[in-house]
């Protein structure tokens, strides 16, 4: 079955590829581009010493605020579940900065915090903590009263109810929300870089959108992607790992 799904997979690439590269052939390469066009971009940035630099120093700056959110969401999640006058309090807040549009907040961030690193965890963080922390209300939320009262009955109670318990029938939402709230992070970083920041990634592509170089933006672009798609699978393995029962049930 595995065999079978890397098999449609990249026959699915493929045929992206194909229609890609014969549509794109018919456009101006400065107003569209093709598969062959971007390769020999990502090449030439690759051999750019500066690229290579931005690009490790982006995905560091993403981490960290990823992470940083991944605590806030799920901890708070889980808390507003358990405390109902918790999630009372909190509610609202959460639903209105959800709802808000973080782009906007940024030129706010460096009149708090000034252009630097902070300004930009803060975006990654605000981009990303909220989507988590719903999925992981949710989950916990939705968990089913019979599973609860099983493991009570086993003998759990506080942190072993919810660790051994509780968590573990939470964690495909959580999963869920951390896996959203990649590329929301990414988008923050990116949106960081490229209105306050102007400099690393966001500012090499609005460098070359301005030159009308397609091409160098798409290699970048989909390098972001390849790499939030291998932060993505790494996160269902996770699950698998941490969650067998739900892989034997579904057939995953």
């Amino acid at each position: 079955m595995l065999g079978f799904k890397w098999v449609v997979r990249i026959a699915s690439v493929a045929a992206v590829l194909v229609i890609w590269q014969v549509v794109g052939s018919s456009f101006d390469s400065s107003l569209f581009s093709t598969p062959t066009l971007v390769a020999g971009a990502y090449a030439s940035l690759v051999y750019s010493s500066s690229f290579v630099i931005d690009l490790l120093t982006t995905i560091r700056d993403f981490l960290i605020g990823f992470a940083i959110a991944a605590a806030l969401g799920i901890v708070l999640g889980v808390a507003m579940a358990r405390w109902q006058t918790l999630e009372t309090a909190l509610d609202p807040y959460v639903n209105a900065l959800y709802s808000t549009p973080y782009v906007a907040l940024a030129p706010l961030f460096v009149i708090w915090l000034g252009i630097g690193f902070y300004e930009l965890l803060a975006v990654v963080i605000l981009s990303s903590v909220f989507v988590i922390l719903i999925n992981s209300f949710a989950g916990v939320k939705n968990m089913s009263k019979a599973y609860v009262e099983t493991g009570r009955a086993f003998g759990f109670s506080g942190f072993d109810l919810y660790r051994k318990v509780i968590f573990p029938g939470a964690l495909p939402y959580i999963i869920t929300g951390l896996r959203l709230g990649i590329g929301r992070g990414f988008v923050g970083v990116i949106v960081a870089e490229l209105l306050v920041r102007l400099d690393r990634l966001g500012f090499l592509m609005i460098y070359y959108s301005e030159l009308l170089e397609v091409a160098p933006g798409l290699a970048i672009a989909i390098t972001l992607g390849l790499i939030g798609l291998l932060m993505t699978e790494g996160l269902k393995r996770v699950e698998a790992k941490l969650s067998p029962w739900r892989s034997a049930v579904t057939g995953g």
